[in-house]
């Protein structure tokens, strides 16, 4: 029985594996392949492989850096990776990524540099065009570009750019013997100024006080027309070899991705090895390697490495190291132990909450969703659109891939709540003189016969009903904390459980049957007196349970165990209201895209039904997919609160930590770099 309600981790043994020397690299192949050891940290190395440690770490550390480097020039994508990848050749495709992914980032910083010295020219010159433009309007067609900049003996001449409010005071400071021409480009002034030498330092001050860019130009005998010309030619040809340059970076960062997705793979798996390398400790002619391996899976280390492996040592070391965990669930929980790690793994000797948590998410999110066809779309939806959503950075990545699976099976779930309470998209089957029609859900009339318990027309039944699901969930939360408390020999946890449930047991009959007139149980006056005292008994094992547990403050505190059980039964009234409210908005949806129908059908027969079905389309379906979004959301948020809010903290710590073996995965799917 307890074995459907919670699950129990798989145990685990703390082993030492000892092997030579000269057999670590393949040790270490088979180890990772095998995939079953979770590898801690052990003794301590010598000098000499400290050093042999220290210098693969530094190659590790490079290689992680120049993948990571290359990675960054590339925009978010996802590669297939086809080659197969052996762990005999590890360190030496190692070294030839190194080589390969170094010229790739070589040619790549080239052609970068390229187009930037490209653009920086690009822009030089269409700054030079826009300046020449100014001058030729306010000089003349005459001048030559060798005397807008020159300094000699007896005269200086010099162009300038700057802001046109910071260039107002140049104007007005310039010194009488030198002249000047202006004209203005949008929010900019460009300046010719001409004087005599003597002044030139003078204007070269008022320049830099108005923050202007002395623009040079080239010595060249030319008239101002014709290097205008020439300019424009020139920048012409830079945006072709602009243009030529971006597309060889394209073709070369292209022709590199199953390249640079390799170097991922090979550095995730250089890392996980300097991982275990950096745990093990050696001898002068020994490695040893600890870690925690399944009990099951000792025999098939053994059978591997005495094939493989021949002179080898398991010894079963005594730690008070902290063992991980590793969940063990049938096949088709394992998706819901996604919850399971959202809320904390299970601690040493803790059962996994995985098997309880999956019903009661199927109950919550199915009762929250209970439309049939809402259900199926949100299957299709997961399982087609949502990849392509673009909300999805990578479709490949486990968490994702097991949270999707937990979203198909628990759309199935609102499928089959759907079916039972007989709603189709706010509408119900149902049979009209021998044929079947749809009908709105609250008319009732159904194909199916609908029990009154989830008849989710009926808010009393399913607030009852919500309410009843919250008191035996909680209640099974707190028989297990009784179990846990005998389980670790808590005392005054124990009386504390078993007090507040005799009190429920006698107490929440003679409440209803005292002050609400409604007889739970077909029992006489005195039998329902009787449970009074059975219930004040209930409470005063409480009490003891929580002096025993808090002291004297216990006398005060185990009223909270009331207050708070109330608290969280009405919690699940959430899953009344959330259902109600997906079924209401369904049926007033429908409602509404009939009402477009019929007001456009009314104006013109013809061109006002075809428009009004169309109309009447457009909005049924906006209005239903914004129900099933936004209900799939708060069905799924508020089902994960009622399990982590209200039943999991009653007897679930949830401390444990993450079993990771130190093993082989090579992605087939590789997230190449980043969102921009």
């Amino acid at each position: 029985m307890m074995a459907f309600i919670v699950s129990t981790p798989e145990k685990l043994r703390y082993i030492r594996l000892l092997v030579p020397k000269d057999l670590s690299s393949k040790t270490l192949n088979v180890l990772q392949d095998l995939g079953v050891m979770h590898v801690e940290t052990s003794g301590e190395l010598s000098e000499e492989d400290r050093e042999k440690l220290r210098s693969y770490a530094e190659k590790v550390r490079v290689f992680s850096n120049l993948v990571d480097a290359v990675e960054n020039y590339y925009r978010f994508t996802v590669v297939d990776l086809k080659r197969e990848v052996s762990l005999e050749d590890l360190d030496k495709i190692l070294e030839e990524l190194h080589v390969k992914l170094s010229k790739v980032r070589q040619e790549v910083e080239n052609l970068i540099n390229n187009k930037k010295k490209l653009a920086d020219e690009v822009s030089e010159c269409q700054k030079q065009i826009r300046v020449l433009e100014v001058i030729r309007r306010v000089v003349g067609y005459n001048l030559r570009v060798s005397e807008l900049s020159f300094t000699g003996e007896a005269l200086f001449s010099m162009v300038a750019l700057g802001k046109s409010q910071d260039m107002e005071q140049l104007i007005t400071s310039i010194p009488r013997d030198v002249v000047i021409k202006w004209g203005l480009i949008e929010d900019e002034m460009v300046v010719f100024v001409v004087g005599v030498s003597s002044a030139l330092k003078e204007v070269q001050e008022l320049l830099s006080k108005a923050k202007a860019d002395i623009i040079k130009f080239p010595q060249q005998e030319v008239l101002i027309p014709d290097y205008l010309n020439y300019l424009s030619k020139h920048v012409e040809e830079l945006r072709t070899t602009l243009a030529r340059t971006d597309q060889e970076l394209e073709r070369v960062l292209e022709d590199n991705v199953e390249l640079l997705a390799l170097a991922k793979v090979i550095n995730d798996l250089v890392k996980s090895r300097l991982d275990l390398l950096l745990s093990a400790a050696s001898g002068e002619y020994l490695l040893a390697v600890e870690g925690w391996v399944p009990e099951e899976s000792i025999k098939t280390v053994e059978s591997r490495l005495s094939s493989e492996i021949g002179a080898y040592l398991i010894v079963n070391v005594s730690t008070d190291k902290k063992p991980p965990s590793k969940l063990k669930n049938p096949r088709i929980l394992k998706p819901f132990e996604l919850l399971t790690r959202f809320y904390g793994l299970p601690s040493p000797g803790e059962w996994d909450p995985t098997p309880i948590l999956t019903y009661s998410f199927l109950v919550f999110f199915g009762l929250m969703m209970a439309d049939a066809v809402y259900g199926l779309i949100i299957f299709l939806l997961v399982k087609y659109v949502l990849d392509r959503s673009g909300f999805i950075d990578n479709p490949y990545s486990p968490g994702y891939l097991t949270l999707k699976k937990m979203l198909l099976v628990l759309s199935l779930s609102a499928t089959v709540f759907g079916v039972l309470s007989n709603t189709f998209a706010g509408y119900s089957v149902g049979f009209e003189e021998g044929r079947i029609v749809l009908t709105i859900a609250s008319e009732g009339g159904g194909l199916i016969s609908v029990p009154a318990l989830i008849n989710l027309s009926d808010p009393m039944f399913f607030l009852v009903l919500a309410l009843v699901i919250g008191l035996v969930h909680i209640n099974i939360g707190h028989v297990l904390s009784v179990i846990v408390g005998i389980k670790v020999r808590d005392l005054g946890r124990v009386l504390s459980g078993v007090g507040l449930i005799i009190s429920e047991i006698f107490g929440i009959p003679y409440v209803l049957h005292e002050f609400l007139h409604y007889n739970l149980l077909p029992l006489s006056s005195e039998v329902y007196a009787f449970m009074l005292y059975a219930s004040l008994v209930g409470v005063l094992v409480m009490i003891a349970g929580t002096v025993k547990s808090l002291g004297g403050v216990g006398l005060f505190m185990w009223i909270f165990n009331i207050t708070g059980l109330l608290g969280d039964v009405l919690s699940y009234s959430r899953i009344a209201g959330l259902g109600i409210a997906t079924y209401v908005m369904a049926v007033n949806f429908n409602k509404l895209s009939l009402g477009v129908y019929e007001y456009f059908s009314s104006l013109a027969p013809l061109v006002g039904s075809v428009l009004g079905l169309v109309l009447m389309l457009v909005v049924a379906i906006f209005m239903n997919m914004f129900n099933i979004v936004f209900g799939t959301i708060g069905g799924f948020v508020h089902s994960m609160r009622l399990c982590f809010v209200e039943f999991l903290p009653k007897w679930y710590d949830g401390n444990g930590r993450e079993f990771t073996p130190f093993t082989l995965k090579i992605e087939k799917h590789i997230a190449l770099g980043k969102m921009r």
